[in-house]
C-alpha cells in the first residue's frame, strides 16, 4: 500500500478502525441511540423575549414596567373599509364584534370607539358614556356625531380610529397565566378563529389581527415550519449532491446514514440539555448536517480514489482514514471550537445554537470514524461516473495561482478595499416584527394596519412625581405634558397617550365644553378630583390601571411608531432621554420596550461576539501551529481564513447594509467551518513537501487529492446555508445568507489566494 505519510498515531487508528469495523459500528449505534433518546424531552418555545437572558437590564425594566401597570397580553383587530367608517352598518358591526372580543378566554379589557368612555357636559354635571351606547340605534346623524368626536380625540385618531376615518381598531388585553404556551396558543387561536368569523359575516371589510399572543403563535409557527420544512429539504438536497459527487453508492448510503444520525444526535442533545427550540435554534441540525457530510466527503473521495488506482479495499479504507484522519478530526475540532466561541454572545438562544451545533459536530466526527469503515467494507462496491471538476483542471489552476501570484495578490487588495468601505455601510435592525417575513400572515396583517391604522412599534416612558407629590400635580403635569407634546413632533411618531390628554379632556368638559378650558387644572386637588369624577364613571374593565399606578405617584406615557427600524427605535429613544435631560429633568427616565431592548440587545452581543471572533482566532491559529508543526506557515494559514468574512460583511454592507442577532454571530462561527478547507489544503501540501516533492509540485499534488472534495465540501455547505435563507425567519435568513457567502468565499480564497501567498511568502 503507498505510504500515505500519516503521523504513526493516525495509521495506528485507522488499523483498529478497519480491523474491528463492526465492533466500532456497534459503539455509533450505541451512541446514535444514547443521544437521541433526549428527543422525547424536546419542546418549542413561543416567545421573543427568550432571546434575551435573566440579567438584561432592557428587558428587566419591561418587566418591571409591566408589574407597575396591570399589563396584559394584547390582541389587536382592525376593521379597514374602503370608504369612511363612519357609516350606521359599519359601527353597528363594530359595536357586535366588540361584544364578542370579551369572549376571548381571559379577556380583561376591550377598547374600541364603541365602548370608549366619552365625557360631556350636562349643566353643571359630568356625563361620562360609552359614545356608542348598546342601546343606541344608530342613524346617519349619529354615525356623524360619532365620527366627528372620534376624529377629533387625540386620545383615539392614530390608535383606535385612523385619520381618514376609514379604519377603526378594538384592543383587547389578556390576563393570561405566565408560563403556560398551550394557553397562550389556545387564545391566539381562538382570536384566529374570531377573525374568520367577523370576516364571514363582513365581507365587505378587510379584518385585520395583530398582537403580543398572535406574535407568540407565530413564533411557535416559525420554529417548526423551519424545523419540519428546511432541514428536510436540506436532507434531501445533501444526499443528491453526495450521489452526484462522490461516485460510490456505498461511500452515498455512509454518507447519507452518518448525516441522519448526526442529525437525530443534534436534536436529542437538545432535549437532555433541556433546551426549548425556538427559530433560532431550530435550524441547528441544517448546520450540523452539511459539516459532518463534508468529513464524509474527504474520505469516501480518498477511498474511491485508491479503489480506482486498484488498491485492495480494506488497504483502501485504512489507506483512506491514514491520510484524512488527522485532518478532518483538526477541521471538526477547529469548527466546533467556532461555534462554542458563540458562548460569548449576549443573547441565550445563539448561546445555544453553539452548543448545539458543536455538540452534533463532536458526534458526527465520532459516528464518521466509528460506522464509515463498515459500510466502505462490506457493502457492495458499486461505482459510477461522478460529476466534478477534472484532476487536470485543478492542476492548471494550481500552475496558474503560482504563475500569477503579483497579480492575484493585486486583486485581492483591491476587493479588501473596497469592502472595507462596505464596512461603513452596515446598520443594526432587530425588530421583533420584521424578524417574520411576509409569508406569514401575522406580519401581513401587521403591515396592514401599519399602513391603515396606527403603528406597531410602542415605546413607553414610566414618569414618577417627585418626593411628597401625586401625578396630579400641576408642575408635573405640565412637565410631562410637555414631553408629550415634543414627542408627537417626532419622526415616525403617530400616537402618543398620555394621563394629560384625559385630564385635559375633563377639565374642559367640566368647564362646560369650554375649549379654553382644555388645559392642566392650576391645582393638585382639582386635578385629583376630575380624575375622581371620572373613574367613578367608567364601567368595569375601563379603569385607569393601565395609565396610573395604584398609589398614583407614577404614570404610563406611550409613544406609538410606524414603520420603524431598530436603528429607527434606538435612535428615538436616545432622543428622548436626552430631551427630557436636558429639557424635563425632574421627570427623566429611560425608554422601555421590547423594541428597545432587541435594538441594545443587538448592539451589545456585536461587541460580544467581536471577543469571540478573537477567542476563535487564538485558539485555531494555536491549533494550526500544532496540527502544522511550523509557525510561519501556521501564520500564513491566518490570510484565507480571515479573509472570508471581512469580504462577506463588506459586500453585503454595499448590497443590503442590515445586520440583526443573526449576523452578528456568522464571523464567529464561519471562522471554524472555513478553516476546514484550509487545514486540508495545507496538510496534505505539507505532506507532499515530506515525501520529497517540489513547493510546486506538491501544490500541484495537493490540488489533484483534495481539490475536488473542497469543491464538494463546500458547495453542500453553502447549500445548506442557502436553504436556510428560505426560512421565513429574520436571523435564519441572514445567518444563512451570509454564511453561504462566506464559505464561497473561502473557498475562492484557498483555491487562489492561498497558493499565491505561498508563493510569495516562499520568496
Amino acid at each position: 500500500m503507498e505510504d500515505s505519510g500519516a503521523h504513526p498515531l493516525a495509521k495506528a487508528i485507522a488499523r483498529w478502525l478497519v480491523r474491528y469495523d463492526l465492533l466500532a459500528f456497534l459503539l455509533g449505534v450505541v451512541l446514535i441511540g444514547l443521544v437521541a433518546l433526549g428527543l422525547r424531552n424536546l419542546e418549542l418555545a413561543s416567545d421573543n423575549r427568550n432571546f434575551f437572558g435573566g440579567d438584561n437590564p432592557e428587558i428587566d425594566a419591561v418587566l418591571r414596567l409591566e408589574d407597575t401597570y396591570a399589563n396584559a397580553d394584547t390582541v389587536f383587530f382592525a376593521l379597514v373599509s374602503e370608504d369612511s367608517a363612519f357609516t350606521p352598518e359599519m359601527l353597528e358591526q363594530l359595536k357586535a364584534f366588540t361584544e364578542d372580543a370579551w369572549q376571548l378566554p381571559y379577556a380583561l379589557r376591550v377598547e374600541s370607539l364603541a365602548n370608549y368612555s366619552h365625557s360631556r357636559a350636562q349643566g353643571d354635571e359630568i356625563i361620562v358614556e360609552e359614545l356608542i351606547p348598546p342601546d343606541l340605534e344608530i342613524d346617519a346623524a349619529a354615525a356623524e356625531r360619532i365620527g366627528r368626536i372620534a376624529l377629533a380625540s387625540p386620545e383615539l385618531v392614530n390608535r383606535l380610529v385612523s385619520e381618514d376615518g376609514r379604519a377603526l381598531g378594538i384592543h383587547v388585553n389578556l390576563a393570561l397565566p405566565n408560563g403556560q404556551d398551550g394557553v397562550v396558543h389556545d387564545a391566539a387561536e381562538q382570536a384566529r378563529e374570531m377573525k374568520a368569523a367577523w370576516q364571514a359575516a363582513a365581507p365587505e371589510l378587510d379584518i385585520l389581527l395583530s398582537g403580543g399572543i398572535i406574535g407568540d403563535l407565530t413564533f411557535n409557527e416559525a420554529t417548526k415550519r423551519d424545523l419540519f420544512t428546511l432541514i428536510p429539504v436540506a436532507f434531501v438536497v445533501v444526499t443528491l449532491l453526495m450521489i452526484l459527487g462522490l461516485g460510490s453508492v456505498a461511500g452515498w448510503l455512509g454518507t447519507a446514514l452518518i448525516t441522519f444520525s448526526g442529525t437525530l444526535a443534534t436534536m436529542g442533545f437538545a432535549g437532555w440539555a433541556g433546551i426549548e427550540l425556538i427559530p433560532a435554534t431550530a435550524t441547528s441540525p441544517l448546520a450540523v448536517m452539511v459539516l459532518v457530510a463534508a468529513s464524509c466527503v474527504h474520505l469516501v473521495l480518498s477511498w474511491t480514489r485508491r479503489l480506482n488506482a486498484g488498491v485492495a479495499g480494506d488497504r483502501a479504507v485504512q489507506g483512506a482514514f491514514e491520510e484524512n484522519l488527522a485532518a478532518v478530526a483538526v477541521a471538526n475540532i477547529t469548527t466546533a471550537a467556532g461555534f462554542l466561541c458563540l458562548n460569548f454572545s449576549e443573547s441565550p438562544p445563539l448561546a445555544e445554537m453553539g452548543n448545539i451545533v458543536a455538540f452534533g459536530i463532536i458526534v458526527g466526527w465520532l459516528l464518521t470514524a466509528l460506522i464509515l469503515p463498515a459500510i466502505m467494507k462490506r457493502c457492495p462496491d458499486f461505482r459510477f461516473r461522478p460529476v466534478r471538476v477534472p484532476a487536470k483542471w485543478l492542476e492548471a489552476l494550481a500552475r496558474g495561482t503560482q504563475a500569477r501570484a503579483g497579480t492575484i495578490l493585486i486583486v485581492f487588495a483591491a476587493l479588501i478595499a473596497v469592502a472595507a468601505t462596505g464596512l461603513s455601510q452596515i446598520r443594526f435592525n432587530d425588530n421583533p416584527l420584521r424578524y417574520f417575513d411576509e409569508s406569514f400572515e401575522f406580519r401581513r396583517d401587521s403591515d396592514a394596519i401599519e399602513r391603515h391604522l396606527t403603528g406597531m412599534e410602542t415605546v413607553q416612558f414610566s414618569l414618577e412625581s417627585p418626593e411628597g407629590e401625586s401625578v396630579f400635580s400641576p408642575e408635573f403635569l405640565r412637565e410631562a405634558d410637555r414631553f408629550a407634546d415634543w414627542l408627537r413632533t417626532q419622526e415616525k411618531v403617530v400616537f402618543v397617550g398620555s394621563i394629560t390628554d384625559v385630564l385635559k379632556r375633563l377639565n374642559r368638559t367640566l368647564g362646560g365644553d369650554d375649549p379654553n378650558a382644555y388645559r392642566i387644572a392650576d391645582s393638585q386637588e382639582a386635578n385629583a378630583q376630575a380624575m375622581m369624577l371620572y373613574e367613578l364613571s367608567l364601567p368595569p374593565g375601563q379603569d385607569m390601571n393601565q395609565m396610573l399606578d395604584i398609589g398614583r405617584t407614577k404614570t404610563r406615557l406611550i409613544a406609538v411608531l410606524e414603520d420603524a427600524s431598530g436603528q429607527d427605535i434606538h435612535r428615538f429613544a436616545l432622543k428622548a432621554e436626552g430631551w427630557m435631560e436636558a429639557n424635563t429633568p425632574e421627570i427623566a427616565t429611560k425608554a422601555v420596550s421590547v423594541g428597545v431592548a432587541f435594538a441594545e440587545l443587538s448592539r451589545r452581543n456585536n461587541t460580544a461576539m467581536i471577543w469571540g471572533m478573537l477567542t476563535v482566532l487564538v485558539l485555531v491559529s494555536g491549533i494550526l501551529m500544532l496540527t502544522l508543526r511550523d509557525l510561519k506557515l501556521g501564520a500564513l494559514s491566518l490570510v484565507p481564513n480571515v479573509l472570508p468574512a471581512l469580504l462577506g460583511f463588506g459586500f453585503w454592507g454595499w448590497l443590503n447594509g442590515d445586520v440583526n442577532l443573526g449576523s452578528t454571530v456568522v464571523t464567529t462561527m464561519t471562522f471554524g467551518i472555513v478553516v476546514d478547507d484550509t487545514v486540508h489544503v495545507l496538510m496534505h501540501y505539507q505532506r507532499a513537501l515530506r515525501t520529497g516533492l517540489g513547493r510546486e509540485d506538491a501544490l500541484r499534488d495537493t490540488f489533484r487529492k483534495v481539490g475536488t472534495a473542497l469543491m464538494v465540501t463546500s458547495i453542500a455547505i453553502m447549500s445548506g446555508f442557502v436553504i436556510m435563507t428560505q426560512s421565513g425567519f429574520a436571523i435564519n435568513k441572514h445567518i444563512g445568507s451570509l454564511s453561504a457567502v462566506v464559505v464561497a468565499l473561502a473557498l475562492v480564497t484557498d483555491l487562489v489566494l492561498l497558493p499565491a501567498v505561498l508563493k510569495k511568502a516562499r520568496s
